[in-house]
């Protein structure tokens, strides 16, 4: 029930926040198409480490890239879930707790099948996103 609330969650709190100067879920033809688009991205973080937005913006279009590729869309991204959960990391070090890297974070270990990883950060998800006091029924 845990992974269904986190999952809920994600759809709530994720997605819709994604909506930024690009459209980063679309599909790049290339991955020299898919570089390009994320170049001004890329930029923002090299320009300013701290910055909690453009490390999870980035980290979201690698991450969907990766899933891209994962489902057969795209010839390119095998690896790119690396780079999507340095960069989710990256938004958490700099500031800790923020809702929408930790969703990120979890639907990548999970999809990844890295379950324990996983299920080590619902518990801040939970804290976060639930109102105080406040424990979801386990069936």
């Amino acid at each position: 029930m845990r992974s269904g609330l986190a999952l809920a969650l994600a759809l709530v709190v994720v997605w819709p926040s994604v909506g930024a100067a690009r459209d980063l879920s679309a599909v790049y033809p290339s991955e020299a198409a898919f570089t390009a688009a994320v170049s001004p991205l890329r930029q923002a973080v090299e320009r300013n480490p701290r910055d909690v937005e453009a490390h999870y913006r980035l980290g979201f279009a690698y991450f969907t890239v990766w899933r891209q590729f994962e489902v057969g869309l795209i010839s390119y991204g095998r690896d790119y879930h690396r780079v999507a959960e340095t960069e989710f990391r990256a938004a958490l070090a700099a500031s800790p707790g923020h809702l929408a890297s930790l969703l990120a974070l979890y639907n990548l270990l999970r999809l990844r099948g890295d379950w324990s990883a996983a299920e080590g950060i619902l518990s801040e998800i939970s804290r976060l996103a639930l109102p105080r006091g406040e424990v979801p029924a386990v069936r």
